[in-house]
């Protein structure tokens, strides 16, 4: 089984690499992020935004590919998904890696996709099976092997609902087909055990072992912290770890980590100094746990004001100006953060996102717009970049570029989703800015087909 990890949970030695295969995308230098990218994630197959990145960078690179180019990608991907097969049964990692090069050729290729999805099977790992099959049915979406492969996936990871809407897509394209329509019925019972929650695999799990120590211990072992007891438990083996001589950086990166995530943010902050120094320099996600920390501390600064007001009637108003003094510092805070970030790795064009945010967030429109405008180049900030710039034109009652922004933001937006049901209804908005009530009604009416109690849509559908 393969864990899934964050930037956090690899090697300094990768995260360097993972920000030099960053800068090459974000320079649209596509053949070297995908070589650079393709290193970390056949190292390191459970992290996961290498793991997006790489799909990304793939993507762009299949898109171009002309016709003969496609003939000599498939020929090669053709060939090292042959080899991977044959090593498919005896090491499935290995095998999991001539995927991975096979699918930097062409990310189309249903015979690479294939081999993925069976190497994560092998591995026990459901989420890469479903990532390959999810690839495939994107782009063979009629292809009935495709889909039944990506339904079983969706089994595999216990996915209920979306193996069901899976089973229906394959029986509506043979509606007379009863095997098709029995398979239906078998996805939905599965969809309603999980929607009830009838299977507890983590009590199932629990009650196989002798006693809960015995549970922690295994838990620890495989590396999954559940509760605020393992929690402490990690930090008291951490804590040992240094003061007999571990004093690595990494020791310190995880027990800042355990020690935020049991809220001691002073102690977690402590460690994540020592990281800084002892690594030399300021790590961009070292410094977003910092900034974590330390708006957490504020926040529950905050808490306090707010009961201290609610008990002190007298003193509400003394505790209100607290209050909104500590939350204008949050904001400055976040935007010196943001903004530091930016300097030190301007080719970054996800940490010009998260600034973008920060001066929505306070205000700055202006500055949001620059930030988002370089921020939507990100592959996979695209989509919301070009929303915040939609409600930042149409803060500044420029309607009609907001209305382009919100179009083309919905144009790479399928699935009826939380992220499309916002970009709808900002466009609604501005549709009604300049007095266009019909387009704005349609707006609304496709948000209230799929989420009636969605903000105030059934009322302003109801007014137009």
């Amino acid at each position: 089984m393969i864990e899934k990890k964050t930037i956090r949970d690899i090697s300094s030695a990768m995260r360097g690499n993972f920000q030099k295969a960053v800068d090459a995308m974000n320079k649209r230098n596509i053949d070297y992020a995908i070589m650079l990218f393709k290193g970390i994630v056949q190292n390191e197959p459970g992290f996961i935004e290498a793991r997006e990145k790489l799909r990304s960078v793939e993507k762009t690179k299949t898109a171009k590919l002309g016709f003969l180019g496609k003939m000599k990608a498939n020929m090669k991907a053709g060939s090292l998904t042959t080899k991977g097969k044959m090593k498919l049964s005896k090491d499935p990692k290995d095998a999991m890696k001539k995927a991975e090069e096979a699918l930097s050729y062409n990310l189309s290729s249903q015979g690479a996709l294939m081999l993925l999805a069976q190497c994560g099977e092998a591995l026990e790992t459901p989420f890469i099976a479903v990532e390959a099959m999810e690839i495939a049915a994107e782009y063979h979406p009629k292809d009935e092997n495709v889909l039944d492969k990506l339904a079983d996936a969706y089994e595999f990871a216990k996915m209920g609902t979306k193996a069901l809407a899976t089973r229906q897509k394959i029986a509506a394209l043979d509606p007379n087909n009863m095997a098709k329509q029995s398979a239906v019925r078998a996805a939905a019972a599965l969809a309603t055990m999980e929607e009830g929650h009838w299977e507890d695999n983590d009590a199932d799990y629990r009650s196989k072992l002798k006693n809960k120590d015995e549970a922690v211990q295994m838990e620890q072992e495989d590396r999954i912290v559940r509760g605020l007891d393992d929690v402490k438990l990690v930090i008291d083996d951490l804590e040992s770890a240094i003061a007999k001589g571990d004093d690595s950086h990494e020791n310190h990166r995880k027990l800042a980590d355990m020690y935020q995530r049991a809220g001691e943010h002073d102690k977690a902050l402590e460690h994540y100094q020592k990281v800084v120094e002892k690594m030399g320099t300021m790590d961009p996600y070292i410094d977003a746990s910092i900034e974590k920390s330390e708006l957490a501390k504020l926040d529950a600064a905050i808490e306090e004001w707010k009961v201290y007001g609610e008990s002190n009637p007298d003193k509400a108003a003394d505790a209100e100006q607290n209050i909104a003094q500590m939350e204008q510092q949050k904001l400055d805070y976040s935007k010196e953060r943001a903004s530091e970030r930016v300097k030190l790795y301007p080719n970054d064009t996800e940490l010009r996102y998260l600034l973008g945010v920060v001066c929505w967030q306070r205000g700055e429109v202006d500055e949001a717009i620059q930030a988002f405008q370089v921020g939507q180049r990100n592959p996979s900030k695209r989509l919301s970049a070009l929303v915040y710039l939609g409600r930042c034109f149409y803060e500044k009652q420029q309607y009609d570029i907001a209305i382009e922004q919100f179009s083309t933001a919905l144009e790479g937006m399928l699935a009826m989703n939380k992220e499309k049901m916002e970009a709808l209804y900002y466009l609604g908005i501005a549709y009604e800015a300049i007095g266009n009530n019909d387009e704005a009604k349609n707006c609304y009416k496709q948000i209230y087909k799929s989420d009636i109690s969605y903000r105030d849509v059934e009322s302003r559908m109801q007014s137009l």
